[in-house]
């Protein structure tokens, strides 16, 4: 059954302004939804309703939420934005707790993403770029409320500690149009709030279930080497897969080597993981120690790096690992260490690739590329809403990432089309802009109902009975035209 056609005024209003204003509003709001097919996109996921306002709209509203630097629905229902949007705060809580297959929704969006971009066509014929990069992390989303569906603790690196909400694990594609994410997936700790209701855990073949499941039963790297399974299958493809040391376990590189024919990169940790080396067993220490001597100066990373190539243990497969004296990794955060114990630096860092044909220098380059998924997390939490859903539901929780990773994917196309140096300043441009939008509507609003009241008051004084709409759409039309001259606004007569 076809969805109930519900006209929805608050995106007219928006489109009005969007059809007439600067080129980034008019990409973000109406032209990027247009390009991305996202109506069309829906459909294909099965995302309908049976009546009442398109999903397609209501998910152009919650996109457009974040411009207004609104936090929740609640907050948005709250300055009165339903009386245009024609519909209530319920309506968005139930699109949101519906069990919409999002993931396969961000796949087509991702795809449509780089046919926009030309990124895809290269990847469907005989030219490639030279270098693509699969990039694996995972991020904390805490959570305060412990009455959260599935909410569980997760070690959180960042502060060193044990905190309630989510771990998500992300894989996203390097390209050179920038960093974008292909998927992502949640994953349950094994410590849950003694308050917290019972785990509700689905079946896997059911799209309602399929999240819950394979983040409780299923572990980091395994969901890793899903989604890049996934990703390879989409058609998409890189040279290198980039990690940190917390998936740089033997097993989990080798099967990446093996399964997908994809060289990593990664960070290894300093253990007692024993690799072969002229027929002999090392630990990465002892590694170190053969290469010391041999550290050289190299110019372009500016750090004494040397390097060795070993065996991996069980599989035998030859490796490379680089050593750099003086590492270190940018940070993401203000002052990292508040509230965290500070570790103890070793003053040198080890990493692995598959790749031996690379040099010392070229694998740390490499592998610092992995530091675009970092930029992303930081972006998409602060900007876009990431880990600030506020509902109980974990649906919504899932629905929530999509919809930021879903800005992000906007954001950055439309980066390309107006050649931002990152999405903070563009996000910032474009909420300005939508505000200033808001505010005029809602301004000329108030001023047509003080002129109602103001002439049926003079009319009534006088006791003229005669209808005033004539004098009302005169002085509106003036008004209009004396209060906003400049403004690209379609205001209505109404």
């Amino acid at each position: 059954m076809r969805a109930t056609k519900c006209q929805l005024k608050f995106k007219g209003d928006v489109e009005n302004y969007l059809s007439k204003s600067h080129n980034n509003i008019e990409l973000i709001a109406d032209r990027l939804l247009t390009l991305f097919n996202v109506k069309t996109i829906m459909g294909q996921c099965h995302i309908r309703k049976r009546e009442g306002v398109h999903p397609a709209d209501i998910l152009f509203l919650l996109i457009i939420i974040p411009l207004l630097k609104l936090k929740t629905v609640h907050s948005f229902c709250q300055y009165k934005i339903e009386d245009w949007a024609g519909c209530g705060k319920d309506t968005f809580y139930r699109f949101k707790c519906k069990a919409y297959p999002w993931r396969t929704f961000l796949s087509k969006i991702v795809i449509k993403y780089f046919y926009l971009t030309d990124k895809n066509k290269p990847l469907r014929g005989p030219q490639e770029p030279e270098e693509r990069y699969f990039i694996f992390d995972d991020t904390g989303l805490p959570k305060r409320g412990n009455k959260i569906q599935n909410v569980s603790f997760f070690h959180d690196h960042t502060k060193g500690r044990s905190t309630l909400g989510f771990c998500v694990l992300n894989l996203g594609l390097l390209t050179d149009a920038g960093f974008c994410p292909l998927d992502f997936a949640y994953r349950f700790g094994q410590k849950r709030h003694p308050k917290s209701p019972a785990e509700i855990i689905g079946d896997k073949r059911s799209i309602s279930g399929q999240r819950s499941h394979e983040a409780k039963h299923m572990k980091k790297t395994e969901l890793a080497l899903d989604m890049l399974g996934r990703a390879i299958k989409q058609g998409h493809k890189a040279d290198y897969a980039l990690f940190d040391s917390w998936f740089s376990s033997p097993i989990f590189i080798s099967k990446i080597r093996a399964l997908y024919n994809t060289h990593a990169i990664c960070r290894i940790k300093i253990n007692n993981t024993y690799y072969e080396y002229n027929g002999k067993k090392y630990n990465v220490s002892q590694l170190y120690r053969l290469v010391k001597p041999k550290l050289e100066k190299d110019a372009e990373t500016g750090l004494n790096v040397g390097q060795i190539v070993v065996r991996l243990p069980e599989s035998g497969d030859e490796v490379k690992i680089a050593f750099a004296k003086g590492y270190k990794e940018p940070e993401t955060e203000t002052d990292p260490t508040k509230g965290k114990k500070k570790e103890k630096e070793s003053g040198w860092t080890p990493f692995l690739s598959t790749d031996t044909t690379l040099t010392a220098s070229e694998i740390i380059k490499k592998y610092s590329k992995r530091w675009a998924i970092e930029v992303f997390h930081k972006e998409t939490k602060q900007l876009l809403g990431l880990g600030k859903e506020q509902s109980t539901d974990f649906n919504a929780q899932v629905f929530s990432t999509t919809l930021s990773y879903l800005l992000y994917i906007l954001l950055t196309f439309l980066k390309q089309r107006e050649e931002a140096a990152t999405i903070g300043p563009l996000f910032e441009k474009l909420c300005d802009q939508v505000a200033s939008t808001t505010y005029s509507k809602r301004l000329w609003a108030f001023l047509k109902e003080f002129l109602k009241s103001v002439l049926s008051s003079i009319l009534n004084t006088f006791d003229i009975d005669e209808d005033i709409t004539p004098y009302y759409k005169i002085v509106t039309q003036e008004l209009a035209a004396n209060l906003f001259p400049h403004n690209r606004i379609k205001l209505s007569d109404n």
